[in-house]
């Protein structure tokens, strides 16, 4: 039985015929922007073509971190991590967000000059993170069954719950007037003048002055038909949910093949960490050239698969007619098995690294698809092209955790405020290495 991974948010029954902004996608991002958008004061609506947070953004590893960020990210995790810290008050709902600290093991030198490297490019923006000696990991996270050289750690950084978060940000901003539409996916755009008047969904029409697409692992696809063509490729990440037994750390602690964090309901999730595969389809060759120079630094970290997804992908089509049915309507939820035996891996790496986990058992597995951009950096801009439309996408397995500062820094360009992060590191052309 595939686990239920996310809060059930039921759709409104009335397709409004006029708003100020549509969201094109329910994830973290939409939801986020919808939020700030509704406390604004402007009229929104959510199309989801299947759940709100029903895919990736429910399916992540639940952190929120700085550490480790690229340095063009920093600041934009930074006032994610201060907006995570007011969220439960501001909208009156548990999100599950704790400060209980991540720390990154290091099991070799390599490694530790990783993060060493990482501190020093770190250092102008004041984070409180620190390098680790082997003693004071071994004293943080004592009884390792791996010997460790070393770690960086934060003890700001922390957690949150993804089957909870995406769902209570939706909900506050109903709660402040946006509408919500699940299964009602956009198949295109209306434009007026050269400019984006309204969106198509499967429902009918919404005129509205600009939409976000959010669209996570689709949003080259819904581009693509609008003639965007938008560098994003996909990759798959598996994670498993542990019970456990016996003491184990309240921290969250990643290493070269592991990573666990503390949920709320008392398990853990685990993961192999830089264990994500690539299932390959005709956009990894259309945009090899694109992605070459992330590969010639991390191809170690990926795994290519060939096979029934390749010719899968093939069939979907590429372009259709706003009074055709699109491919959103074909898959409302991506599949949500875990693959590989990645569950098992994690939980045999896991126990490797602390054997304190000996007597975990795995009770859900699950996996998700990753939105990549070449430089590994989100697009956080508009679209020049079709002025109106706005995108937050690519976001590289970093959504979750950035997803509120993401939501706030696209609204604050949706309307035309001054902006508290720097969207210039997020530019559309920026996306490229």
């Amino acid at each position: 039985m595939t686990p239920q991974l996310f809060s059930k948010v039921n759709g409104d029954a009335t397709l409004p015929a006029e708003v100020d902004f549509v969201m094109i996608g329910g994830g973290v991002i939409g939801a986020s922007a919808a939020l700030e958008l509704a406390e604004r004061g402007y009229r929104v609506a959510i199309c989801e073509k299947g759940e709100i947070g029903g895919e990736q953004s429910s399916r992540n590893w639940g952190w929120v971190r700085r550490m480790g960020r690229d340095v063009a990210e920093i600041p934009l995790a930074m006032e994610s991590r201060r907006l995570w810290r007011e969220l439960a008050p501001r909208i009156g709902a548990d999100v599950g967000y704790v400060e209980s600290g991540i720390l990154y093991v290091a099991a070799n030198e390599r490694e530790m000059r990783g993060h060493e490297s990482w501190m020093a490019r770190a250092q102008p923006f004041g984070l409180e993170s620190k390098l680790l000696s082997a003693r004071e990991v071994a004293a943080l996270v004592p009884n390792a069954g791996r010997k460790f050289l070393g770690g960086l750690f934060t003890a700001g950084d922390g957690r949150a719950e993804p089957s909870l978060a995406t769902a209570a940000i939706a909900q506050a901003a109903r709660r402040r007037g946006a509408v919500i539409l699940t299964h009602c996916a956009v198949r295109g755009v209306e434009t007026q003048a050269g400019a984006l008047s309204g969106v198509v969904t499967e429902r009918g029409v919404i005129k509205c002055a600009g939409a976000l697409l959010a669209g996570g692992a689709w949003t080259r696809l819904f581009a693509g038909n609008l003639g965007i063509n938008f560098p994003q490729l996909v990759v798959r990440g598996a994670v498993a949910r542990i019970e456990h037994g016996g003491p184990l750390p309240d921290i969250t602690v990643g290493g070269t093949d592991f990573a666990f964090r503390k949920r709320q309901d008392g398990g853990y999730s685990i993961a192999v960490r830089n264990g994500n595969f690539v299932p390959l389809g005709i956009d990894n060759f259309r945009l090899f050239f694109d992605y070459l120079p992330a590969l010639r630094g991390g191809w170690r970290d990926l795994r290519p698969r060939f096979g029934k997804h390749f010719f899968e992908n093939l069939k979907i089509p590429r372009h259709w007619r706003k009074d055709e049915v699109s491919p959103f309507e074909s898959m409302r939820i991506n599949q949500s098995a875990s693959f590989g035996g990645l569950d098992v891996q994690a939980l045999k790496n896991v126990t490797q690294a602390f054997p304190d986990f000996a007597k975990a058992r795995i009770t859900m597995s699950w996996s998700g698809l990753i939105d990549v951009t070449p430089s590994a950096l989100p697009v956080i801009d508009r679209a020049e092209t079709i002025p109106g439309l706005f995108i937050a996408s690519g976001f590289s397995g970093h959504g979750f955790g950035v997803g509120p500062g993401a939501g706030r820094l696209v609204a604050e360009i949706m309307t035309g405020e001054t902006r508290g992060v720097d969207a210039t590191p997020f530019r559309f052309e920026k996306a490229q290495i």
